[in-house]
């Protein structure tokens, strides 16, 4: 790592340099040939600097340094890494330069057990945004958001530009007439519906029960109102996320059917023991076994 960070500085400081020097003229249609830990790729100069022109990959092929580039015995350009990773890179601008922009190229898959090694990568050469996008978070369309209230509700409804605020109007507990649900239904193609629902105020009370969430049925009932379903079963009293605090904000995304929620609180792994005798081991999951997880 430390070596890792030596080169990185000193790229950074050459680029730095030939920031103050200005660009040069260079042919787009020049073909670069990269010896890539002892495999030799070909790839077209604007290819290989599709990418934002600040970032360290870009810089290296545009021409401005080629004389300060490593080169091997027969002139090309050498990088000392994982040819399999440069060309995923290569191969992935090539693919971008053609992109349709009404159907997104999707990040690259990678070789099992070198995910790490090509984000490490990525991050060398200024590619990991670039490769991995942060999703776009579209607002919900608040203007065109229908509250819905089946049963009639105490459930007090304030409607901004921006937001709406529901308010428990009772002090009793009012069963299934608190239930308040929006539509018109969420989007779960392509990167999903995202939203996020803030505590502004929670009382101190035994039954400040609060259940955030998604829901199926718009004619949802007092049987329904205190259980979750998961996986066609019922589990009463189960809200699957507990411990609500005031003033904390939610985040929510709903992809593919699958809906994560996540906030900026702090997570530990925790255990309740009710059991004379009990024993729970603790580990970590093994390369073989994260692969069995199911992908967000």
């Amino acid at each position: 790592m430390k070596v890792l960070k030596e080169e990185t500085e000193k790229l950074q400081k050459e680029k730095d340099t030939m920031n103050t020097v200005g660009p040069t003229s260079s042919d787009d249609d020049v073909i670069i040939e990269i010896n890539a830990g002892g495999k030799v790729i070909s790839a077209l100069r604007s290819t290989l600097c599709l990418v934002a022109p600040d970032t360290m990959f870009s810089y290296m092929f545009s021409g401005r340094w080629d004389d300060s580039l490593t080169r091997d015995n027969n002139g090309h350009v050498f990088l000392d890494h994982d040819p399999e990773l440069i060309e995923i890179i290569v191969n992935f601008l090539r693919t971008k330069k053609i992109e349709d922009q009404s159907s997104p190229v999707k990040s690259p898959t990678i070789p099992d057990g070198k995910k790490k090694e090509f984000e490490t990568l990525l991050h060398y050469f200024g590619l990991s945004d670039f490769f991995y996008p942060s999703p776009l978070l579209l607002p919900l369309d608040i203007a065109n958001i229908e509250v819905v209230q089946p049963h009639g509700s105490v459930v007090d409804v304030t409607k901004g530009v921006n937001k709406i605020q529901f308010t428990n109007a009772s002090r009793e507990r009012a069963h299934y007439f608190d239930f308040v649900a929006c539509k018109p239904s969420l989007d779960v193609s392509d990167e999903g519906s995202f939203w996020k629902v803030t505590i502004d105020v929670l009382p101190d009370d035994i039954n400040n029960w609060i259940y955030l969430g998604i829901i199926g049925n718009l004619g949802a009932n007092e049987q329904t109102n205190n259980q979750v379903f998961h996986g066609g079963s019922n589990r009463s009293e189960d809200s699957s996320w507990t411990g609500f605090t005031e003033g904390e904000c939610l985040y929510f995304h709903l992809k593919s059917d699958r809906l994560t929620m996540f906030t900026n609180r702090e997570y530990y792994i925790h255990f309740d023991f009710f059991t004379f005798g009990a024993k729970i081991s603790l580990e970590a999951l093994s390369d073989e076994e994260r692969k069995l997880l199911p992908e967000n």
